[in-house]
C-alpha cells in the first residue's frame, strides 16, 4: 500500500451548525461536492411532502446517470471519514444503496436523505457502454489492433466483448445490456483501444472499471492531491504482467470536433488546498454582496412570491444566508443582472487576475495530473486517452486516430514550458466579457498561459445553481496540441 497522506476532509471538519438546517446541509454537500473533482452536480432541497418530515431533511442532487453511482460512493467515503458526520445507509432502501446516500450532523435533530438523480433523464440505451468497450478491447483475447468496416464485423466484436467479461473487474449489468446494436460508441472504442495498444498496453491481463468503485487490486493507485478525492481520475485501469495504466476515457465524433472539456467543475472547488483559504473567503463574501442586491433588484421589481417575501420579512437576506433565497428568484433576472457593470463576474475576473501565478499553477497541477508520475515507482502508468469515431447508415463505419497522451509525454512538455516562464491566468485577448457592454452570455473566458504559451482556453460560468460557484470548463489550446505532435 502506498504511503499517501490520508484523506482528511478538513472543510467539512470547519463547519459549525447554525441552527438553520437547509442552509447548513447546502454548505455541507457542496463542500463534499468541491472534493469530487471529477464529477459536476447541482443541489437542491427536494421539496416533495413525501421527502421531508419531523425526522428527514430531504436533498435532490442531480447529475449525469453514469456519474450517480460513483459519486455516491465517493460521498459516503468523505461522509465515514468526518468525524462531526454518521453515515445513515440503514435509512436506505435496498434498492437504491448504490445511488443514494444518508448521513446525520452530531447537532442536527433531523437526518439527511440524498436522492441522487439523472440529470435529463437517462439516454435510450441505457449506461454508456464505452468504457466497458474499451477496456475489454484491451485485453489479451485481443493482440491486436481491430479493424471493423460492416455492421456484421462489429456485431461480431462485440459478442467477443461479452465472452471476455471473466477478465473485467466493476462493470454494471446495465453496460453490458447496452452493448448490443450501439455501433457508435463502438467506433470510438476500437479508436480508443487501438491507441492504447499502439502504447504498449495490448494483450492485457485484466481490466478494472473504476466507476462504480475500485477494485481491491488496484485501490492502492486511488491518490487525493489539492483536495480532489478523485485527483486520480482513471475511468479504467489495465494490468498487464506487473504493469497497469490508468485510462482517462475522452470520445468525439470526428478529429476535427471541438475537444472534450479537461475538467468541469466548480471554481471553489478547483480551491480546495488550505493556502486558498483567504481567497475563497473573498470570493464567498462578493458573491453574498453581490446575490443580495440581486434579491432587492427582484423586490424592487415585485418579483418574489408571497412565500418568499414571508421569509425575508422572518429573515432579511444577508452575505452569510443569502443560499436559501437564490434559487426561488427567477433566473432570467438572475442572469440579466449577470451580464453588466455590477456583474458578479467583474469581481470574480479582478480576484484571479490579482491570483493569476496561484491559481494557474494550481489549474496545470489539477488540467493535467502531473503529480500523477510519482505513481511510476509502483509501476502505474497514467494517459489521457481520445477515441475519434462515429456510425450511420450512410456513412458507415467511421474510426479515426485515437489520441494517446501519457504522463511521461505531458510532464515533459510541461516542464519544458516551466524553463522558459512561469503560469499565469489572462483575461481571453478579444473576448467578450460578462461586465463588457452589451454582453451576450453571462461568462468570462480565460487564457491559461506558461509562459509566452496558451495551454488551455477557460470559461467561467454557472450552470444552473446559483447557489454554487460557477464552474471552471478548460480545453486544450490548439498551439499546446501541437507541442505534443512535434
Amino acid at each position: 500500500m502506498l504511503g499517501f497522506k490520508q484523506f482528511i476532509p478538513e472543510d467539512l471538519q470547519n463547519l459549525q451548525y447554525n441552527g438553520n438546517d437547509n442552509a447548513f446541509v447546502l454548505s455541507v454537500l457542496s463542500d463534499i461536492d468541491d472534493q469530487i473533482g471529477s464529477i459536476n452536480s447541482e443541489i437542491e432541497i427536494d421539496v416533495r411532502p413525501s421527502k421531508q418530515s419531523g425526522a428527514k431533511l430531504g436533498i435532490s442532487q442531480l447529475m449525469l446517470d453514469k456519474d450517480r453511482v460513483k459519486f455516491s460512493a465517493l460521498a459516503r467515503d468523505i461522509i465515514d471519514k468526518t468525524p462531526d458526520l454518521e453515515l445513515r445507509m440503514d435509512k436506505v432502501p435496498g434498492a437504491r444503496k448504490e445511488k443514494d446516500y444518508a448521513f446525520k450532523h452530531k447537532d442536527m435533530k433531523k437526518y439527511v436523505y440524498v436522492n441522487v438523480r439523472p440529470k435529463g433523464g437517462r439516454g435510450s440505451l441505457g449506461d454508456d457502454p464505452h468504457e466497458l468497450m474499451t477496456a475489454a478491447l484491451c485485453l489479451k483475447a485481443f493482440p491486436k489492433k481491430h479493424k471493423i468496416e460492416n455492421s456484421d464485423q462489429m456485431d461480431q466484436l462485440i459478442e467477443l466483448v461479452k465472452g471476455q467479461l471473466k477478465n473485467v473487474k466493476g462493470y454494471k449489468q446495465g453496460q453490458v445490456d447496452s452493448l448490443i446494436g450501439d455501433y457508435s460508441n463502438l467506433c470510438k472504442a476500437v479508436s480508443a483501444a487501438n491507441a492504447i495498444i499502439d502504447a504498449g498496453y495490448g494483450g492485457a491481463d485484466m481490466v478494472y472499471l473504476t466507476g462504480q468503485a475500485w477494485d481491491n487490486d488496484v485501490k492502492q493507485f486511488q491518490m487525493t492531491k489539492h483536495g480532489m478525492k478523485d485527483f486520480n481520475s482513471s475511468d479504467f485501469i489495465i494490468r498487464k504482467g506487473k504493469n497497469f495504466v490508468g485510462i482517462s476515457l475522452k470520445k468525439k465524433k470526428r478529429s476535427t470536433e471541438a475537444d472534450p472539456t479537461l475538467i468541469n467543475k466548480a471554481f471553489t472547488g478547483l480551491l480546495a488546498d488550505r493556502k486558498f483559504d483567504k481567497l475563497k473567503q473573498q470570493i464567498d463574501d462578493d458573491a453574498g454582496a453581490f446575490y443580495v442586491h440581486v434579491i432587492k433588484v427582484a423586490q424592487r421589481l415585485k418579483l418574489l412570491s408571497p412565500d418568499l417575501m414571508a421569509d425575508i420579512k422572518k429573515s432579511r437576506p444577508s452575505r452569510k444566508n443569502w443560499k436559501q433565497y437564490i434559487q426561488r428568484i427567477p433566473n432570467d433576472l438572475v442572469n440579466r443582472v449577470l451580464k453588466g457593470k455590477r456583474t458578479l463576474f467583474k469581481r470574480m475576473a479582478d480576484t484571479i487576475n490579482k491570483n493569476s501565478d496561484m491559481i494557474a499553477d494550481q489549474l496545470v497541477q489539477l488540467i493535467f495530473k502531473s503529480d500523477l508520475k510519482e505513481l511510476k515507482k509502483v509501476n502505474f502508468d497514467f494517459a489521457l486517452v481520445t477515441g475519434v469515431g462515429e456510425y450511420g447508415p450512410r456513412k458507415g463505419v467511421v474510426v479515426e486516430k485515437g489520441e494517446y497522451k501519457d504522463i511521461d509525454t505531458t510532464t515533459t512538455v510541461i516542464d519544458e514550458l516551466f524553463s522558459k516562464g512561469k503560469p499565469k491566468m489572462i483575461l481571453t485577448p478579444g473576448a467578450s466579457q460578462a461586465f463588457d457592454p452589451g454582453a451576450k452570455a453571462a461568462n468570462i473566458k480565460f487564457t491559461l498561459m506558461i509562459g509566452d504559451q496558451s495551454i488551455a482556453n477557460i470559461i467561467l460560468r454557472y450552470k444552473g445553481d446559483f447557489r454554487s460557484a460557477p464552474n471552471f470548463n478548460a480545453e486544450m489550446t490548439p498551439e499546446f496540441k501541437k507541442l505534443f505532435k512535434s
